[in-house]
């Protein structure tokens, strides 16, 4: 599995225990880290001119350095939209509090020893991981974000993982492990399926059209399971009868707000 760590550390020594540390834990659970080090915010913000696009999945920032310090760099990177995860790493406890201010996920007391840090970067992993599905294979961990998931489906003793841009991953396992282990966005339609519900284009009475447009079967045993909300831009009482009598869950009219959306996924999330 990849990832991307950004370290703003104006002490050498500091940076070369961080990045030894890092380096370890990669090779210890065969994570792929590739690690950024710059001595300054002034030196990060000056490589890094366009920070619209943020890429990196955790920044580890040093709190007291130059006149841009870690607190400071940490209020840009979340003016930009940056929502990932900082820690913060100080040898004053008095700053930990300021961490709260920026949604710091932790801070590190310099120095930072080696088993603190682990700990810190099994903290990360987790968190990413809430976000994507890792999975691990004979060569490497895989991860793969969710959003990104349209079906997991069953071949013999494999499940095939297909995503929106036509990647297929293989992974030895069955749908009846794997289902336990996904968020709620996902659905049993079919023995051979699971869907990614964010995906799915079209519902008929016995089949999902998904955004690839492929069509797959939603099997009887499981037609309860997938929830299904009519959209229309007409109010009227017939048009929520008619929707419901043709098997729908719900009725929801647009223009759909954000909050009117949510509901309803909140309401229908149990289901699965």
């Amino acid at each position: 599995m990849k990832m991307k760590i950004t370290v703003l550390e104006d002490s050498r020594i500091e940076a070369e225990r961080l990045r030894n540390g890092i380096q370890k834990y990669g090779q210890k659970y065969d994570w792929d880290i590739a690690i950024d080090e710059y001595n300054s915010g002034e030196d990060y913000f000056l490589r890094n001119p366009d920070s619209q696009s943020i890429q990196s999945s955790a920044f580890f920032l040093d709190i007291q350095m130059g006149e841009i310090n870690g607190i400071e760099v940490a209020k840009r990177l979340r003016a930009l939209g940056y929502k990932g995860i900082i820690v913060f790493l100080t040898a004053f406890r008095e700053y930990v509090f300021r961490g709260y201010e920026v949604r710091a996920m932790n801070y590190l007391l310099k120095p930072v020893k080696e088993n603190t840090l682990f700990l810190c970067l099994d903290e990360i992993v987790k968190e990413l991981s809430d976000h994507a599905y890792i999975y691990r294979n004979k060569k490497e961990i895989v991860s793969i974000p969710y959003t990104d998931i349209l079906t997991f489906s069953s071949r013999l003793h494999y499940v095939d993982i297909l995503t929106a841009n036509g990647q297929c991953y293989e992974q030895m396992s069955t749908l009846n492990k794997i289902i336990n282990h996904l968020p709620n966005e996902f659905v049993r339609t079919h023995r051979s399926y699971i869907v990614n519900m964010a995906h799915i284009r079209r519902i008929t009475s016995g089949t999902i059209e998904l955004s690839n447009r492929l069509t797959i079967q939603i099997a009887r045993s499981y037609s309860k399971e997938v929830p299904i909300i009519a959209l229309t831009a007409y109010a009227f009482e017939t048009d929520k009868e008619l929707a419901l009598e043709m098997g729908c869950n719900d009725f929801v009219t647009k223009p759909v707000s954000e909050r009117t959306l949510r509901k309803a996924l909140d309401k229908y999330s149990t289901i699965v």
